[in-house]
């Protein structure tokens, strides 16, 4: 059966207007704007409750967070935080965590490992977590990385000859 021109033409215009007329190319992870949402911001509220929940499912005392560094874009973000608790007079060791919003939702995608958990100096063992960090998440922006997370990986120093 061949479908007659008129036909054709309509089911293109009909595919066409359910496009929206401001849709924008999806941008590259190394356009995307970045920014930090400001304190007391639903955006900054709901993006700290996602690591939040993460947390409990390991430890369910309530926690407020000192943030160090939120960086959001493209629907992901960076955190890292000082957890304390409510009172301020219990302090957690630090966390560090990349987020992706899917479905309109945060979720933690990939907590970073406490120090006491990594072998190596720390720029070293920071370096090869993120370069793993961006091979299995390429969609996240660089930007919102810290600058360790955001470059190569320094080569390892020359070993040394034994005489």
């Amino acid at each position: 059966m061949q479908l007659n021109r008129s036909a054709w033409l309509a089911g293109l215009l009909a595919v066409a207007a359910s496009v929206p007329a401001d849709a924008q190319p999806t941008p590259s992870p190394r356009t995307v704007q970045v920014h930090t949402p400001a304190r007391g911001s639903a955006e900054r509220r709901v993006t700290l409750d996602a690591l939040r929940a993460d947390m409990r499912r390991y430890d369910p005392r309530p926690v407020i967070f000192v943030v160090r560094q939120l960086r959001v874009g493209g629907g992901w973000a960076w955190l890292e935080v000082e957890p304390q608790s409510p009172d301020g007079r219990q302090r957690y060791e630090p966390e560090a965590a990349l987020l992706q919003r899917r479905s309109g939702r945060w979720r933690v995608a990939e907590r970073m490992p406490a120090f006491g958990e990594r072998e190596g100096t720390e720029v070293e063992d920071d370096c090869r977590w993120f370069a793993r960090l961006r091979a299995r998440f390429p969609a996240a922006p660089p930007a919102i990385l810290p600058a360790v997370g955001r470059g190569r990986c320094p080569p390892p120093p020359p070993a040394r000859r034994r005489r």
